[in-house]
């Protein structure tokens, strides 16, 4: 985020507006997900390093589990819940940002810089 009073863009201003909506989530085989996004951008999300990177997505190596994906509440964000009522989720802003190419999810740094390509 920009801090107040600063000129600058942000990486993903101009590119995605905040405020993403997924209106569908589809497995097409473990660990992957095609998502549609409210304005009809379509993508495939891969799943499996989240999966194999640690406790907090791990109930997902259930493919059971991971086939009832859905998309949150209002569609901002996709989710599982575990069997003992816990969300596992993603934002759809950073499932859209990680889409186009301008964050990256895995490591959490920013596949792009604002500068004049994102200025008016």
């Amino acid at each position: 985020m920009l801090e107040q009073g600063s000129h600058e863009r942000a990486p993903w201003e101009g590119r995605v507006e905040l405020g993403q909506r997924i209106v569908s989530a589809e497995v097409i085989g473990y660990p992957h997900v095609r998502l549609t996004f409210a304005d009809g951008f379509v993508t495939i999300f891969d799943v499996g390093w989240a999966i194999d990177g640690g406790n907090a997505f791990a109930p997902l190596r259930d493919e059971k589990l991971f086939a009832t994906v859905h998309p949150g509440e209002g569609g901002y964000s996709l989710e599982w819940i575990d069997p003992d009522g816990h969300e596992l989720d993603f934002g759809a802003d950073t499932l859209r940002m990680q889409a186009e190419g301008i964050w990256d999810m895995k490591t959490h740094k920013w596949l792009v810089e604002a500068g004049p390509a994102f200025q008016d």
